[in-house]
């Protein structure tokens, strides 16, 4: 018999303890080997489906086995030393810690939904498995709280009682909280945009990409590659824009024609509205004019108006930019050109009396010199 602390242990308790821990480190030295075996195999489909799972399942699989192991040992060191104390706490720390691997594994699942739904190839919104996923997390939480207190005999129904009267006095102090809560809602409902879509923000000056849409903000990566974090209640108050679901792009031109081009003018028109007509990357289902539309200060105004037959900026800017060189071309074959700026400068004062033709001395010519010698 081994004695610790005036306490005696016979020896089997110490051949039992050893036996607990050491088929717990077997347990979690397969499931450790099985883990990596199944994550190095070859990525198809199914087995990115079970290395998901296991992935949310390892972690709390493995803490649970320590778990276990120590309720063990604890119950037999209890056996043997018949500590009250001890007893009285074993039983109610394994089922919170039940409960909470329990919860954690299920937290593991739930974030890896989109991923597994990702590889079933399901046709549904993403957004809505991400609601729905925050949605059943926020439960999850829940009723583990709520089995964790009654575990531990905490009043439960005194506990809401009081809860209720505290969320009144949060949520009053907490309104911009609660307004990004329901401005989140918003967006998964009305589905003003979706992540991975270009949105803009005209009256705050934001524009890029939707990365991320959380409970309080939604996370935007500009086009400089910056990140935006704008709380959700400014989507219930402000105007969004996303480009990529208008359906073209528009083109709207003012070509200048000098002002001694006017007889010209009439043919230069109607050819410029044949080749808008026949150009196979305009819309032709929507508006299209090629129009004078007045009297510049340097130039008789033409007005291209007509839309790109696509959504995407780059190919839309391909498309302007041969309309624009192929209304400079069609001028030119007409015998006219482009205008340029005039700019006058009228000098006042001294100085312009001084410059006035009549005081302005010319240089006399090689003649004339000569003449008066």
């Amino acid at each position: 018999m081994f004695s610790s602390g005036g306490i005696g242990f016979p020896h089997g308790v110490f051949l039992q303890a050893s036996m607990i821990v050491l088929a717990c480190a077997v347990l979690v030295a397969v499931l450790w080997l099985s883990g990596r075996l199944l994550i190095d195999r070859s990525p198809r489909q199914e087995e990115r489906l079970r290395e998901a799972v296991f992935r949310s399942l390892h972690s709390p699989m493995l803490a649970l086995i320590v778990v276990c192991g120590i309720y063990l040992l604890g119950m037999l060191l209890n056996d043997q030393a018949h500590l009250r104390l001890l007893g009285q706490v074993l039983d109610p720390a394994l089922h919170v810690g039940v409960i909470g691997m329990v919860a954690w594994a299920g937290w593991n699942l739930l974030k890896s939904y989109p991923q597994l739904h990702r590889a079933h190839r399901h046709e549904l919104d993403p957004m809505i498995y991400d609601l729905a996923g925050k949605f059943a997390r926020l439960i999850l939480l829940t009723i583990a709280a709520l089995l964790i207190l009654r575990t531990l005999h905490f009043p439960i129904a005194s506990l809401l009682t009081v809860g209720g009267v505290a969320g009144i006095a949060i949520g009053f102090a907490a309104q911009g909280v609660v307004s990004n809560l329901f401005g989140a809602l918003v967006i998964y409902l009305d589905k003003p945009f979706k992540i991975g879509e270009w949105i803009v923000l005209p009256e705050i000056n934001i524009s890029g990409t939707v990365e991320h849409i959380g409970w309080r903000s939604t996370r935007i990566r500009g086009f400089d590659t910056s990140p935006y974090y704008v709380p959700n209640y400014v989507f219930n108050s402000h105007v969004v824009e996303t480009p990529p679901r208008m359906q073209a792009r528009r083109i709207q031109q003012t070509v200048p024609v000098r002002y001694v081009d006017a007889e010209r003018l009439p043919r230069i028109l109607k050819q410029l509205r044949t080749y808008i007509d026949q150009h196979p990357g305009i819309d032709h289902t929507q508006s299209r004019m090629v129009n004078f539309t007045g009297y510049g200060t340097h130039s008789l105004d033409v007005l291209i108006y007509c839309f790109a037959g696509t959504v995407q900026w780059g190919e839309s800017l391909d498309i302007q930019e041969d309309v624009l060189l192929s209304a400079a071309r069609i001028i030119r074959e007409n015998g006219g050109q482009l205008a340029l700026p005039i700019t006058r400068v009228q000098m006042q004062g001294p100085e312009s009396d001084a410059l006035s033709p009549s005081t302005i001395s010319h240089p006399q010519s090689a003649t004339d010199l000569t003449a008066d010698r």
